[in-house]
C-alpha cells in the first residue's frame, strides 16, 4: 500500500442510519473520520447515533462537536459498544478476552490526541485538536472542558496543541479539528466566517491557528486541516467553499447539513474522500446513492 484513503464525514446531526453503515464497511477507505454533532443537540440523541457507528467494520475517529458535550465517558462507551458485545460473546463461546476474538474494528473519540499512519513511503501524524468547539475567541463549555480534559481557557488548549506537535515522530502532519482555524476570512460566507450575527467576523479557533503556525515554525509540513461545525449553506442563503488552499494547505468544511438529501432521482449521501501520496493530497466532495451504484464511495 503506498497510500492512505480518508473517509471524511461531516457533522451528522443525526444524518447517519445502518444505510451509512453498510455503505462505509464496503468501501475502501483505511480510516473514518467524524468531525462532530453526532446529534440533534440532545444526550441520547448523541449517545443513539454513537452506537450506530459503533457497528462499522472500518476504524474511525471521532470528535466531539459542541453538540455532544454529555458525558464523554458514556459516548465512548457507546462508540465501543459492538467491541462490548463481541467480547461478551466470545467469552461465552470459551475465547480467551485478550486474543481479539470477535473484536471490531477500533472507534474512538480523538480531542487532544494524535496518531501515527504510514503506507510505504507514506508517514504521516494526525493531531486531533480542541473537541467541543463552537469557535469565536472564547472557550467553549469551559467547565466540560476541564473536567474532562483539564483545559481551563484558551492558552491551556494552545499549549495541549503545542504539546502534541512537539511529541509527533513525523515531518508531515494532518490536523483533526470540530471547528476550523482562524484567519482564513470574515465574511459571513467564508470557509469559518460568522453568518449568525451581523457585520460577520472570523469564527476560526485562534488556538488551533496558532498550532498550525507552530507547527510549521518547528518544520512541519502540515498537508491539511480538516473541519466541520460552520454549516456549508449559510443562514444568509450562500453556500461557503468547502475547500481552500492556502500556502500549500488544504483546508476542508465537510459540514454539509443535512449530509443525507433527496432529489427526484435517488437519496444521496455526503461526505469527502482524501488520499494521501507521497507526492501530496487529493480530495473530493463525494455523493453516494441510496438506491444507485457505489461505486462513487471509494476513495479517489
Amino acid at each position: 500500500m503506498t497510500s492512505i484513503s480518508i473517509g471524511i464525514v461531516g457533522d451528522l446531526h443525526t444524518h447517519w442510519d445502518e444505510v451509512d453503515v453498510a455503505q462505509f464497511n464496503s468501501s475502501d477507505y483505511d480510516l473514518l473520520y467524524f468531525t462532530g454533532d453526532l446529534g440533534g443537540g440532545t444526550r441520547d440523541s448523541s449517545l443513539r447515533i454513537a452506537r450506530t457507528i459503533s457497528r462499522l467494520r472500518k476504524p474511525a475517529l471521532v470528535m466531539p462537536g459542541n453538540n455532544d458535550t454529555g458525558d464523554i465517558a458514556e459516548l465512548a462507551a457507546e462508540l465501543n459498544h459492538r467491541n462490548g458485545i463481541n467480547w461478551l460473546s466470545a467469552v461465552r463461546r470459551g475465547a480467551q478476552p485478550d486474543n481479539g476474538a470477535g473484536r471490531a474494528a477500533a472507534i474512538e473519540l480523538c480531542g487532544y490526541s494524535s496518531r501515527r499512519l504510514t503506507a510505504g513511503a507514506v508517514d504521516l501524524t494526525l493531531v486531533a485538536a480542541r473537541p467541543h468547539s463552537m469557535g469565536g475567541p472564547q472557550l467553549s463549555f469551559p467547565e466540560q472542558m476541564k473536567s474532562s480534559y483539564g483545559i481551563d481557557s484558551i492558552e491551556a488548549s494552545r499549549r495541549r496543541l503545542f504539546q502534541l506537535v512537539d511529541e509527533a515522530q513525523t515531518e508531515k502532519l494532518v490536523f483533526l479539528a470540530h471547528n476550523g482555524p482562524r484567519g482564513l476570512g470574515e465574511a459571513a460566507d467564508d470557509i469559518w466566517g460568522c453568518d449568525f450575527k451581523s457585520g460577520g467576523g472570523d469564527w476560526g479557533d485562534q488556538d488551533l491557528a496558532d498550532a498550525i503556525d507552530y507547527a510549521i515554525s518547528q518544520g512541519r509540513r502540515v498537508l491539511a486541516v480538516i473541519g466541520g461545525h460552520m454549516h456549508l449553506r449559510t443562514k444568509c442563503g450562500k453556500e461557503r467553499p468547502w475547500v481552500v488552499e492556502r500556502d500549500e494547505i488544504l483546508y476542508v468544511n465537510a459540514a454539509r447539513v443535512p449530509r443525507i438529501y433527496a432529489d427526484d432521482d435517488d437519496v444521496h449521501r455526503h461526505h469527502v474522500a482524501m488520499r494521501i501520496t507521497q507526492s501530496g493530497v487529493e480530495i473530493k466532495e463525494v455523493l453516494v446513492p441510496q438506491y444507485g451504484t457505489q461505486d462513487a464511495l471509494n476513495a479517489p
